[in-house]
C-alpha cells in the first residue's frame, strides 16, 4: 500500500453526533443550466424536474436569481414553498430483478453518477463509510443512524450480482458506527465488517482496494451515500434531499444535517447556526478537495454538495518558493507539482486532493494549477 499520512486537525472543531434536520425551506433555487424548450410554469409541483434539477418542494416561481455550481454562474429560477408537498405525479414502488433494472430507475432519477459504477464486471462489493475530507463525518454518521437500511441494500445488491460476500468498511476511530453494525451483523453472515486506519484519502476508491487487496477494477465501491440512495429508490422514493456536513472554526457548533436540494446555504445558516465573527473563508465541498466562494447568497445546496467549511478569515500571503520538494513527497500519485507549477501545466493524473496546498510553506496555490482550474 502506498504511503498515506494522517492530518492534524484543528481541536476547535468537533461535530455533533447527531443527525439534524432543515427541510422546510422558505425558497428553494433551481439551477437552469440549459435553454428551457417549454415556457415555465407559474406553478411548480414537488419532485418535478429541469433537467437534472429537482423541486424539493411545491410552490410558485417568484422570481429569478443566479447561484454557483462547481465554480461556475447559472441563472436559477426561485421557487417559494407553500408548504404542501404536492405532488402530481406519485412515484411507484417498483420489484427489481436484475442489475439493468436497477440502472434503469436510478438513471431515471438522474442518479446516473451512482449507475454507471453498477455497469462493471462486479466480483466484489465494498460500502464505505470513509469521508474523504477533513472536518467531514456525513458518510460516518450515515452509517451511524441507518445501519439496517446500509445492511438490508448489501444484501440486496449481493444477490442481484449472485456474489457470495461483500464488505462493509470504516474507520477503526468510528466507535459508535463499529457497535451499531456488529449488534446486528451476525443477520447477514455474507457481509464482513473492515476496519482500517485513519488516513487521509484510503477512502479513495483505488487506494481503499488497494489496502483491501481486491482488484479494483472489478470492484463495486459505493460511499454510504450512495447505497442509501438506492435503498430510498427501492422504497419508491424520489431523492429531493441530501445530507451534509457544515463545519468550520467560524462556528459555534458544527453539524451533519439533512436538507432540501436546492436550499439556499444563507438560510440554512441563518436559521441553524450561529457564527462567530462577520467576516470569514467559505469553502464548498472541502478546504482540500472543494473550492472557495466570496457570496454565501449564491450557494444552494444540490446534490453535489456534500460539505460547506465556514473558517475565520486567514489572510495567507504566498511567498516565494523554497524549492523544498515536500509538494512531490506528499503527492499519492507522484506527480512532479513544481513543475507543473512553474510551467502552467495540469495533470491528467491529479486527484485533486489538495494535499500539495496543505503542505507548501509559501502558501503557493498548487492545486488549482495542476488539476486545471487556470
Amino acid at each position: 500500500m502506498r504511503d498515506l499520512i494522517k492530518l492534524a486537525l484543528v481541536k476547535e472543531v468537533s461535530i455533533v453526533n447527531h443527525i439534524y434536520e432543515y427541510l422546510i425551506p422558505d425558497y428553494i433555487y433551481i439551477p437552469i443550466t440549459s435553454k428551457p424548450t417549454t415556457k415555465l410554469p407559474k406553478y411548480v409541483y414537488k419532485n418535478t424536474y429541469f433537467d437534472e434539477y429537482i423541486s424539493s418542494v411545491s410552490g410558485k416561481i417568484i422570481g429569478t436569481s443566479k447561484v454557483i455550481l462547481k465554480q461556475k454562474y447559472y441563472p436559477a429560477i426561485k421557487i417559494k414553498n407553500d408548504y404542501k408537498e404536492n405532488i402530481e405525479v406519485k412515484n411507484k414502488k417498483k420489484k427489481i430483478k436484475n442489475i439493468e433494472e436497477l440502472i434503469n430507475i436510478l438513471d431515471a432519477n438522474h442518479l446516473s453518477d451512482i449507475s454507471n459504477k453498477l455497469k462493471i464486471a462486479v466480483q466484489n462489493i465494498v460500502i464505505s463509510s470513509i469521508d474523504e475530507e477533513i472536518y467531514t463525518v456525513k458518510e460516518f454518521m450515515i452509517l451511524s443512524n441507518y445501519y439496517n437500511e446500509i445492511l438490508d441494500t448489501m444484501e440486496f445488491l449481493k444477490k442481484l450480482y449472485n456474489i457470495d460476500n461483500s464488505l462493509l468498511v470504516t474507520k477503526n476511530t468510528n466507535a459508535k458506527s463499529i457497535k451499531n453494525v456488529r449488534s446486528i451483523l451476525g443477520t447477514y453472515p455474507s457481509i464482513k465488517l473492515s476496519l482500517i486506519p485513519d488516513k487521509y484519502l484510503i477512502g479513495y476508491p483505488k487506494f481503499l482496494c488497494e489496502y483491501l487487496n481486491i482488484d479494483s477494477n472489478h470492484t463495486l465501491v459505493l460511499t454510504t451515500s450512495e447505497i442509501y440512495n438506492i435503498y430510498e429508490i427501492l422504497k419508491g422514493k424520489i431523492i429531493s434531499e441530501t445530507f451534509i456536513t457544515i463545519s468550520g472554526t467560524n462556528l459555534e457548533k458544527s453539524k451533519v444535517i439533512k436538507v432540501k436540494l436546492g436550499t439556499s446555504l444563507k438560510e440554512i445558516l441563518d436559521k441553524e447556526f450561529n457564527l462567530i465573527d462577520r467576516e470569514y473563508d467559505l469553502y464548498i465541498n472541502g478546504i482540500l478537495q472543494g473550492y472557495q466562494v466570496k457570496n454565501i447568497e449564491e450557494v444552494i445546496i444540490t446534490k453535489d454538495t456534500n460539505m460547506i467549511v465556514i473558517n475565520k478569515k486567514i489572510n495567507k500571503v504566498e511567498e516565494e518558493c523554497t524549492n523544498c520538494g515536500a509538494c512531490y513527497k506528499i503527492c499519492p500519485v507522484h506527480i512532479n507539482v513544481l513543475h507543473c507549477y512553474l510551467n502552467k501545466l495540469s495533470s491528467k493524473n491529479c486527484l485533486s486532493c489538495g494535499l500539495c496546498n496543505y503542505i507548501c510553506p509559501s502558501n503557493l496555490k498548487l492545486k488549482e494549477v495542476v488539476k486545471g482550474d487556470k
